[in-house]
């Protein structure tokens, strides 16, 4: 199988090993961490659990994958998918983006990466490709995410708020002379693939860069250190005192712009996007930071997104009265516009616009501005159909003075309540016919009372031909006890003893009568812990049969990612229920291996294929592997089932910090792209 490479234990690791090849009792302690080779903890096991087994024991000492990554395929997935992992394999997958002892094969180490700017360009040889590379599967696949975690040794508090790394894979025809329209027909050649790589360089980057220190504060907690000493960009944060926080972060308001969210190609144009800021322009050939990009004269620069209610303008700070611009656009796969919104907090209340863009020079196609009454917080995604745009508003608060004291970031001020009910916004989109008569009616916006639920990510929406009824797929938490929105995710990496499951759900809301008619697990689905669930692109205002998703486990806990799994959501017979702790093992999926961690994946059609064929794609996920230290790119076939595994995966050089969201530009153009 694609997947089954290993490598025996680097030169360093092996030092290590050797200190304590006699002394089982210390085998824990190897490399100053405790916690090593212990298994993580998970919303059903609370504590971290040693390792027991002998043979599992035997492979971390030599720094292999345990024998079940040896199997056959239907037995190793039979042993996987119940949410082990080890700690400190996870703990890898959160390294800074850097140069490390194992960015290759050999006992020397190559240094591909210029830790100061992020930059790597190369192209990868046979050695890199297990399996057999599809010829048609041809484009540039972009990724964004977490990549530059501090400075001056100071590692950020929460993972979110470190800096932006964009990574661009480029996948060349099999032969010079074959095109996109031929290449499907064409005989297989080496294929050439270029990798390139930088750090998005924002305006807090390039200040971090000239002062070596943290200079504005993070969303989730990051903030001014003062002269406290860092411990490393691979050790856990330094955490500030009470009296420290006020003293260097008061009153500072002004949030940092990472641009570590998403990334999208449209209209001639390559983006990267951060939910309380604007997008960062970067040239598609060398993905240099170009600057903050106004979107047609929809943003401001150097303005936050905030309007003071009922106060005169000439009152009201210089650097309010600007707009944010959401992470999460999206394609409607019927025109092919770009359906994107900006926000901005208007006292208690949110203004939202939405903006249409055609692929013809990034030209608006329609805008349309919705105030939400009672909304304090921008969610996060929406889901859009043929007709409308729909904001479902979680219950959460914001305790303002905590953030203005300094004493947290401006998320970790939020408080959650996972018991109370929520509420929907279904906004009349600004090319839909229903936009004229939502600007003369107060029929729109519909708000919609939902059951507890918290959603986090939109796979895609349709309205029901037969009852006109709205429905949308997300993955999100049930109803639960939690009040603390991310903060789990605080720290060095995320701690899934605190992260309530993340399950896949199906609701269907009823425009007419504003009413919820069915909140529940998507079909198949029960006790699939998911995230980050995607489509076939040409799907995404439509009814899809297939959402696939980054799983985590099959029993209902809360651990961390290492697979996938595919979902029939249209079968309404598949409806069981499971208790926490029961497998499902009814639903098509593929684990890659205890001490590998997977990414959010895209569906990417295959060249030339049906457009009304969802299976006729590829499905492209990053997965790390913690022995090797290294990243790879796999690419399953829809066309067979999930659990075959990956018909190749496409090694980097390096490793890269688990990250986000990406985009495929099937044309390398950046007219289009495919997105979530």
């Amino acid at each position: 199988k694609a997947h089954k490479k290993t490598t025996t234990a680097t030169a360093t690791t092996a030092r290590r090993i050797s200190k304590n090849e006699d002394n089982n009792n210390d085998i824990n302690d190897i490399g100053g961490d405790n916690t090593i080779w212990k298994f993580g903890q998970t919303n059903l096991h609370q504590e971290l659990r040693p390792v027991v087994s002998s043979k599992l024991l035997e492979a971390l000492i030599q720094n292999k994958h345990p024998e079940e990554a040896e199997e056959e395929t239907a037995q190793q997935q039979s042993l996987l998918g119940n949410g082990d992992f080890i700690m400190s394999d996870w703990r890898k997958a959160w390294y800074t983006y850097a140069n490390t002892d194992t960015n290759t094969d050999d006992t020397h180490t190559q240094c591909w990466i210029d830790e100061k700017t992020g930059y790597a360009s190369y192209v990868l040889d046979d050695n890199d490709i297990q399996g057999s590379l599809p010829d048609d599967l041809i484009g540039t696949l972009y990724r964004n995410g977490a990549g530059k975690f501090g400075v001056n040794q100071q590692r950020v508090a929460h993972v979110l708020d470190a800096d932006g790394l964009i990574l661009q894979i480029h996948f060349t025809p099999p032969t010079s002379a074959a095109s996109a329209a031929n290449a499907a027909a064409a005989v297989s050649k080496r294929r050439e693939i270029r990798v390139q790589s930088r750090f998005v360089e924002t305006k807090g980057f390039l200040q971090e860069l000239d002062t070596n220190r943290f200079t504005m504060r993070g969303t989730f907690g990051t903030g001014p250190m003062g002269d406290e000493p860092g411990k490393g960009l691979n050790e856990d944060p330094v955490k500030l005192p009470i009296w420290a926080k006020i003293k260097e972060r008061a009153f500072r308001t002004e949030i940092k712009n990472t641009a570590n969210t998403q990334i999208i190609a449209f209209g001639g144009k390559l983006l990267a996007l951060f939910e309380a800021g604007l997008p960062y322009r970067l040239d598609p050939k060398t993905l240099q930071t170009v600057g903050e990009d106004e979107m047609e004269g929809l943003l401001v620069k150097g303005k936050q997104p905030i309007r003071m209610k009922g106060i005169p303008e000439k009152f009201t700070p210089d650097s309010f009265g600007g707009a944010a611009h959401t992470a999460h656009p999206k394609i409607c796969s019927r025109t092919g516009n770009l359906v994107g919104w900006s926000w901005t907090q208007v006292g208690s209340d949110l203004e939202v616009i939405i903006t249409e863009w055609s692929t013809d020079g990034f030209r608006k196609i329609g805008s349309s501005t919705t105030l939400l009454n009672g909304v304090s917080l921008a969610p996060h995604d929406v889901a859009i159909s043929e007709n409308y745009v729909m904001f479902k508003i979680n219950a959460l608060s914001m305790n303002t003075m905590d953030f203005i004291s300094g004493l947290k970031g401006p998320a970790e001020s939020l408080k959650m309540d996972g018991r109370a009910g929520v509420k929907a916004y279904l906004v009349p989109r600004p090319t839909s016919p229903l936009s004229s008569l939502a600007s003369s009616s107060q029929h729109y916006p519909i708000e919609v009372k939902i059951p507890a639920c918290f959603s986090i990510h939109f796979s895609h929406a349709y309205e029901d031909t037969k009852t006109g009824n709205f429905i949308a797929f997300f993955t999100g938490w049930p109803p639960n006890d939690s009040t603390d929105f991310l903060g789990a995710w605080g720290g060095f990496c995320p701690n899934f003893e605190k992260i309530p499951p993340t399950y896949f759900w199906r609701l269907e809301i009823d425009p007419q009568s504003r009413e919820t008619v069915d909140l529940s697990i998507a079909p198949g689905s029960a006790n699939v812990c998911v995230e980050h669930a995607v489509i076939h692109p040409n799907f995404t205002t439509k009814r899809a049969m297939n959402v696939y998703a980054v799983a985590s486990n099959l029993n209902g806990d809360s651990s961390a990612p290492s697979g996938y799994s595919k979902h029939c959501v249209e079968d309404g017979h598949s409806r069981t229920k499971l208790q926490m702790g029961e497998r499902n093992d009814n639903i098509d999926c593929y684990f890659f291996g205890m001490r590998y961690f997977a990414g959010e994946p895209l569906v990417v059609p295959k060249v030339g294929a049906d457009k009304d064929n969802e299976n006729q794609a590829y499905l492209l996920g990053m997965v790390f592997d913690a022995c090797r230290q290294k990243s790879g790119v796999a690419i399953f076939d829809l066309e067979r089932p999930l659990r075959d595994g990956p018909v190749c995966i496409v090694w980097l050089k390096t490793a890269v910090p688990h990250g986000l969201h990406g985009a495929f530009d099937p044309n390398s153009d950046q007219k289009t792209s495919y997105f979530a």
